[in-house]
């Protein structure tokens, strides 16, 4: 049997220590293999030291690739076969990719398809997804609707039970499934510092990144016992979440607090002692987590493996794989919470507004205000918050209380269903130096059970025929992500995108802009007057001898009674009057029936793709219009992308345009969103009825002139001039 392991870097990391370990694995069980790899950079010497290291063969193109450039898909599934050839002496017969779907490179999960539509055999093993808080990835992934295939041939190894959930709900079969748990090797034998004498020392042994909840460390760090120090382990690499970091770092240095940063190799944990990652390891009293995401969770069983407590925050889908097997990963709770009047609410909703928009953006979804509203509400337990799941400087504010000693009482752990204060509990966790669980329980995570499950997956695998590829639907896994229990703020779009669309708001006109129609209302029309007498019979009404005629005189009627300058009527109350019917009687469905007949309509060419692309934008959407009940149904199926607070319609205010009250009925609704005119667009096809009067509010204007029936007379001089659509 021969294998090719493909990733994109071989550089420090979770992913590269498991493909190190896979490697000594897969070498001591006699399976040649290759490691394919984006540039030359070595796995770190600890985890796979020189005589181990990893075949490798380096591929231009293979690593993080968020533009394709003038390389295609096709050619780069040729260079992989071609190196894999070149190290195994034949073609490999199992392919084996490491997070094809994360978004880093844009190519790789189009090659993953055209290896299995050639009915080639693969494992795609999911250490991340991008759907999983990662909204800048799943951007560059977005369009290929493929990139979950399916097959005999094709296996999914998952670190969790969670994930795997989540893809077969979504419609893998189960038979295509299996969790792959990473192996524990620890190369340190556990210390004696768990002694009570030793100051404690939290240690978290892992790359500061956001994901990670850097500002929990230092609320606990504020928290615990005098004399209490807390480190962690490493700096991120990636200059955004660098930032991020060191923000925290410099803002634990001004408040004093008793927290270090990347202490790894800089910094020693003791006089005397190593500055190594495993000196400070021996030194720590206590493994911390505060992690809100992971997909293993390897300080839960280091922890074990090290001989060391573990404390700070559960992952309960972590810690329930784990029990499975016996193991108790340590004393955690699953929310660290604050009262909700510790937090302004005004600036809660902006965040999570502002927040919200960049995700949606990212992942080409459509956010209203339901959404918003379900978020927000899920964020508060009973009056109270998750401290890990605000934005930072909410979280920072929070933490500057606790130089109160009043308020260092207030905070609550909860575990299960108990509350215990935060203060009481850390204490008490600090002071067991116990472990939980032991390196003897880790025997389904050595390296030897890992060993058969790898080279048991090849066997099965290598035996499969070939079959139809089928793809999971990528929509489904993003929805169970973006369901309001599962927003977090950690787990979010850090800024905007990189190309920030220049509104805020579009709002449209209907007629002659986003539908095609006959110019001209209601007036007499002998020639519709049949067919008018004939549908409003067949509804079991007698009609008058010429509707038009009458629907018309009526409209009169009523617009020389009205007292605004541009009345604008309901056609139901009109038609309640000449039917003699009571007021209140629902004629929503007769009026679509005869406005169809009468006045037919048709969606401009392009308007549906236009709108789409719109509301995944995260732009909001709305209407100004003069329109009846019957209007929005017109729309279809893209009424629905229109905010209901933004939408409206000449007939539900009594006024028409170019009345300047519904411009500013818009402009207060707007504000509901924070955003103002200036940041709005409002795009229609009348000079007079829809440029003149929104420029006049502060709006910026877009005429259309898409269609010979589109322009109205008149003069104006709008922003842009929109000729078409597409």
């Amino acid at each position: 049997m021969t294998v090719a392991i493909v990733h994109y870097h071989l550089g420090p990391g979770g992913v590269s220590r498991v493909i190190a370990d896979a490697s000594r694995a897969l070498t001591s069980a006699g399976v040649r293999h290759v490691v394919l790899i984006g540039d030359g950079e070595t796995v770190a010497r600890a985890s796979c030291p020189e005589p181990s290291s990893p075949p490798t063969r380096t591929i231009p193109g293979l690593g993080y690739l968020p533009t394709p450039g003038t390389l295609t898909a096709s050619t780069l599934t040729s260079n992989l076969r071609a190196a894999a050839y070149d190290a195994l002496g034949g073609p490999p017969k199992i392919w084996h990719f490491h997070n094809h779907s994360l978004g880093k490179n844009v190519l790789i999960a189009e090659v993953v398809t055209l290896l299995a539509m050639e009915n080639e055999r693969i494992v795609l093993q999911i250490h991340d997804l991008a759907e999983d808080g990662r909204p800048e990835n799943c951007q560059i992934i977005s369009n290929n609707s493929r990139i979950y295939p399916f097959s005999p041939r094709i296996q999914y190894a998952f670190l969790n039970s969670h994930d795997l959930q989540i893809f077969t709900n979504a419609g893998l079969p189960r038979k295509n499934a299996c969790i792959l748990a990473n192996p524990i090797t620890p190369s340190l034998t556990p210390s004696s510092t768990n002694n009570k004498q030793s100051p404690p020392l939290l240690f978290s042994p892992v790359r500061g990144i956001r994901r990670k909840n850097l500002g929990e460390l230092v609320f606990l760090s504020a928290l615990a016992p005098e004399g209490t120090r807390v480190a962690i382990s490493r700096a991120p690499l990636d200059p955004a979440a660098l930032a991020i970091h060191d923000r925290w770092s410099r803002f634990a240095r001004r408040q004093g607090l008793p927290i270090g940063f990347g202490v790894t190799d800089r910094f020693m944990p003791a006089p005397g002692a190593s500055a190594g990652f495993e000196s400070w390891l021996s030194h720590a009293t206590h493994i911390i987590t505060t992690s809100v995401s992971e997909g293993f969770g390897l300080p839960f069983l280091e922890a074990a493996a090290y001989g060391k407590p573990l404390i700070g925050r559960n992952i309960k889908h972590l810690t329930n794989d784990h029990a499975d097997h016996g193991i108790r990963a340590g004393n955690l709770y699953d929310q660290l919470l604050i009262p909700v009047d510790w937090i302004d609410f005004t600036i809660l909703r902006d965040h999570l507004k502002t927040t919200l928009e960049r995700n949606y953006r990212c992942y080409e979804r459509h956010l209203s205000n339901e959404t918003i509203a379900a978020n927000f509400a899920a964020l508060i337990h009973d009056g109270w918050l998750d401290f890990g799941n605000l934005p930072e400087p909410l979280q920072q504010g929070v933490i500057e209380r606790m130089k109160d000693p009043e308020s260092r009482n207030v905070p609550l752990v909860k575990l299960g269903n108990e509350t215990h204060p935060a203060i009481d509990w850390l204490a008490a966790a600090i002071e067991n130096r116990t472990p939980t669980a032991t390196p003897d329980q880790l025997e389904p995570y050595s390296i030897e059970s890992y060993q058969k499950k790898l080279t048991a997956l090849y066997t099965r695998l290598s035996r499969r025929v070939a079959s139809t590829v089928r793809f999971v639907p990528p929509e489904k896994i993003l929805t169970h992500f973006l369901a309001p229990d599962a927003f977090h703020f950690l787990l979010s779009s850090i800024g905007p995108a990189a190309h920030p669309p220049p509104y805020r708001a579009v709002v449209f006109d209907i007629y002659g802009t986003l539908l095609i129609a006959q110019e001209g209302g209601v007036k007499p029309d002998p020639d519709a007057d049949p067919m008018l007498r004939e549908i409003l019979k067949n509804a079991g009404y007698t009609p008058p001898e010429s509707p038009s005629t009458e629907l018309h005189e009526a409209v009169l009627r009523h617009h020389a009674a009205a007292d605004v300058p541009f009345p604008e009527i309901d056609l139901r109350i009109l038609w309640r009057e000449l039917l003699s019917l009571e007021p209140g009687t629902d004629l929503t469905e007769l009026i679509e029936t005869l406005e169809n007949a009468w006045h037919p309509t048709r969606l401009m060419p392009g308007a549906e793709q236009f709108i789409g692309r719109l509301a995944r934008s995260g732009i909001s959407l709305g209407l100004l219009s003069n329109a009846q009940c019957n209007t929005l149904a017109s729309l279809g199926g893209i009424a629905e992308l229109f905010a209901p607070e933004l939408t409206i319609l000449s007939f539900q205010h009594g006024i028409a345009k170019p009345s300047p009250e519904l411009f500013q009925i818009l402009t207060d609704r707007l504000a509901g969103r924070c955003i103002s005119p200036e940041e709005t667009l409002y795009i229609g096809n009348d000079p007079i009825r829809d440029i003149t009067p929104a420029a006049a509010h502060g709006f910026q204007t877009a005429l259309f002139t898409g269609h010979p029936e589109s322009l109205r007379p008149g003069d104006c001089k709008p922003d842009l001039t929109l000729t078409a659509w597409p």
